[in-house]
């Protein structure tokens, strides 16, 4: 039985969802956030035949992630996603996507989908902290620097920036929902690295940036190091994807460990 869940469901659900809390980074983060009746956030339960949860759908905005660790109706979670006519963008555990994929129900790019390594960092030996010369310095970013991180991100041809690049910035700052480090050098920000989705339990790392100028220094794995150690010290996990095999050697040297795949579908455009 799916049926929509409420604040009377918090304990169960954050007790369901715990075993993986890295995985669930997302729906733990948006509980905490925002909780369960939001105009841009729902979610859904799936209960068996005596009333337990065995899978949880997450709806933010038109981004829906599924999760469970069991056999559960994926074709009950596809019909209710496809009634809110809002998909923009399907994703989750690889094993889990997989199973809305063999459906062939929901109108998703499946030809372009991107399996990205999920990785986690959990202790702090592998962090180093000592500045690279006396040429740069790192630093906690603060919401006065947002306007320099939107032009390193410009710089930056792996992203995308657009006109809400800014806006979001500043709102990580102003919601607490993430933290920044940066490396400068004569004033010039030249690196960085920030999380977003921050809850009670971990953290994503995002925007790991390093100007093309400045590449090949340990800049970005310096920003990194400063950042996770901070976020480490609150006893929260650190959590964060990739699929570039460099950035995967950067991240192993500080420490991150590959614990699966997370797969994310774009909706196919038109539909």
């Amino acid at each position: 039985m799916i049926r929509e869940l409420t604040e009377a469901d918090r304990q169960k659900v954050l007790d369901f969802l715990m075993p993986e809390s890295s995985f669930n980074l997302f729906l733990i983060g948006d509980i905490h956030n925002y909780g369960f009746c939001r105009e841009f956030q729902r979610l859904w339960g799936d209960f068996d035949n005596q009333g337990n949860l065995r899978a949880v759908l997450l709806r933010y905005y038109g981004n829906y992630i599924p999760y469970s660790r069991r056999k559960f109706d994926a074709k009950g979670f596809a019909r209710l996603t496809l009634e809110r006519g809002d998909l923009k963008i399907f994703s989750g555990i690889k094993e889990i996507v997989d199973q809305f994929q063999s459906l062939n129900l929901l109108p998703l790019d499946w030809a372009n989908r991107r399996n990205l390594h999920f990785a986690e960092l959990d202790r702090a030996e592998q962090l180093f902290l000592d500045g690279m010369n006396d040429i740069y310095q790192v630093r906690k970013g603060t919401i006065d620097d947002v306007p320099a991180m939107t032009a390193l991100i410009h710089q930056i041809e792996e992203f995308a920036p657009d006109d809400s690049t800014e806006p979001a910035l500043r709102q990580a700052f102003e919601t607490g929902d993430g933290r920044t480090y940066v490396v400068t050098r004569e004033g010039e920000m030249v690196s960085m690295a920030r999380t977003t989705a921050e809850n009670p339990h971990s953290a994503m790392i995002v925007g790991v940036a390093t100007h093309p100028a400045h590449r090949r220094q340990g800049l970005a794995s310096l920003a990194m190091s400063h950042l996770c150690r901070e976020v480490l010290a609150e006893g929260k996990k650190l959590c964060l994807f990739y699929d570039n095999p460099a950035a995967g050697t950067i991240y192993r040297r500080i420490g991150f460990r590959e614990i699966g795949m997370w797969s994310m579908v774009n909706a196919e455009q038109g539909k």
